[in-house]
């Protein structure tokens, strides 16, 4: 009821150093691991070993208490069961967070089988989904009613619930992060059952609708979600390179001039790579855009050449096998190749100088123009392990990422 959730949301500011404490102790991603057959009897010792997405954070949970419930139902007694026992669990999804923000040794709870679309309201434009349901899901489906997300994050294996409770963000100074198209969510607690939260709800306040949305797991775990769409629409993707005082100066221009931005500067070297994005609606010129397109005849093999070639070099320096076949070789991409490259001597900085040359060299043959769907040029590739400071940067091993 309404008091109880008034209790609920005073409790939660009273505490609210100690909210803030858990919140950078916390984690939310996803696991690589299997469902464990019913009949097979569990080892009390026995773990279960979960990496996050760029493989820079890992855990081993004992199995009893890693938990991957089918139904909601499920859901609402591992919480309560777990709130009795005072047993700690943590919701989990994809593990995409580069910091491991779900991970704890305590207890994990995988969202991965509550994947299912609910409903898909067109004349509103919303969608409500399962929070294990993978972003990738969610467009697909949106697509047949020619619909989409207002904004992606880089990659669109994030299940929605971690999409949500961690306020991921694409890129654009106008564009909010995804929790703000957020309509209505449900969440299991450990004391009042499942609430739901809104924002036309006329029994929870607002506050706490706003502090559910980004919660991290922490006021409980969120199984349902419902979210605000937008139509369908293409957009015009433009890819080059600029100097390190080029970018500075420009910024603010660019940042005003596109729908979507974002600057990836490559240490040691004066490179800093732009990608703008535009619905394709806003240009007067697609003739000449086109015409360009046309033009650009650059293959990916050349694209990648420089990448390939020093590590082949790097490979032969080092006298270690050439990591690819021929064969394979050819379904080689950039973050795999840059990968392989850094592996050979990651701490050496003159091997790292040499890496980054190399990938500048490929940013700038990969110039030029695309359009494509939205939900399909919003997502690009980070280019392998990633570790991410809360400050709308993300640190790569060898380029930084400004998402803006």
């Amino acid at each position: 009821n309404y008091s109880s959730l008034n209790d609920l949301l005073t409790v939660f500011m009273a505490s609210s150093a100690a909210v803030i404490a858990l919140l950078l102790d916390t984690t939310t991603t996803v696991s690589h691991c299997e469902a464990k057959p019913e009949e097979e009897e569990e080892d009390a010792d026995e773990t279960t070993s979960v990496v996050n997405w760029s493989g820079t954070h890992s855990v081993d949970v004992l199995s009893t208490n890693y938990h991957e419930p089918e139904t909601v139902a499920q859901v609402e007694q591992i919480v309560k069961l777990c709130h009795e026992s005072g047993t700690k669990v943590r919701p989990v999804g994809s593990a995409l967070s580069p910091n491991g923000i779900s991970f704890s040794k305590g207890g994990m709870m995988s969202l991965a089988n509550l994947d299912n679309i609910l409903n898909i309201d067109k004349e509103k434009m919303t969608i409500t989904v399962q929070s294990g349901a993978r972003v990738s899901q969610v467009v697909d489906s949106l697509r047949e009613h020619g619909l989409t997300l207002p904004n992606l994050a880089s990659i669109a294996e994030q299940q929605v619930g971690g999409f949500v409770q961690v306020g991921a963000h694409g890129t654009g100074a106008k564009i909010t992060p995804v929790d703000d198209f957020v309509i209505s969510m449900k969440i299991v607690t450990p004391q009042m059952g499942t609430i739901e939260v809104g924002k036309d709800s006329l029994t929870t306040p607002d506050l706490l609708f706003q502090l559910t949305k980004v919660g991290l797991g922490c006021l409980g775990i969120c199984v349902e979600v419902t979210m605000q769409c937008i139509p369908i629409h293409n957009l015009v993707e433009h890819t080059y390179v600029l100097s390190r005082s080029e970018a500075k100066e420009q910024l603010s221009k660019l940042l005003k001039q596109h729908k979507h931005m974002r600057y990836m500067w490559i240490p040691y070297t004066d490179a800093v790579v732009v990608v703008t994005n535009d619905p394709e609606e806003t240009f007067s010129n697609m003739e000449v855009i086109r015409s360009q397109m046309a033009s650009q005849t650059d293959t990916q093999k050349e694209r990648l050449k420089p990448l390939i070639d020093l590590l082949r070099d790097l490979c032969a320096e080092n006298k270690h096998p050439f990591p690819f076949s021929e064969k394979h070789l050819a379904g080689v991409g950039f973050g795999e190749l840059r990968d392989a490259l850094l592996a050979i001597s990651p701490l050496d900085v003159e091997h790292v100088k040499r890496c980054n040359k190399a990938e500048a060299e490929f940013w700038k043959r990969s110039g030029g123009y695309q359009v494509k769907p939205s939900d399909q040029l919003l997502q690009f590739d980070c280019g392998g392990q990633v570790r991410k400071i809360p400050v709308l940067v993300h640190y790569c091993f060898c380029s930084t990422i400004i998402l803006l």
